[in-house]
């Protein structure tokens, strides 16, 4: 297993309400865990104005998550994160490489 950081958006109008904000979340991590990775630590930026729009999207809800998992299962994961519609922006690296 290696370590990994991940950076997603939510799109506003999920994030408005507290408890889809929570699923969304939830459904990204689950991701990782389904996959036989690890959430090692969350942090939340919260609600944060985009320096330009994004399918004229102008704010979001910001999350940075380390990870662990196994790098054979990095493809499957960024396939489920970009069919995510609640996801306006992600980025997963690679921590060793940093």
């Amino acid at each position: 297993m290696r370590d990994y950081e991940m950076m997603y958006i939510i799109n506003p109008t999920v994030c408005d309400q507290e408890e889809t904000l929570e699923e969304a979340i939830a459904k990204v991590h689950a991701l990782v865990t389904d996959n036989g990775g690890e959430i090692v630590n969350v942090d939340r930026w919260g609600k944060r104005k985009f320096a330009y729009e994004i399918e004229k999207i102008t704010e979001g809800y910001y999350v940075v998550a380390k990870f662990k998992i196994a790098p054979e299962t990095l493809t499957e994961l960024n396939r489920v994160m970009k069919l995510n519609e609640d996801l306006v922006r992600y980025m997963i690296i690679n921590e060793e490489l940093n």
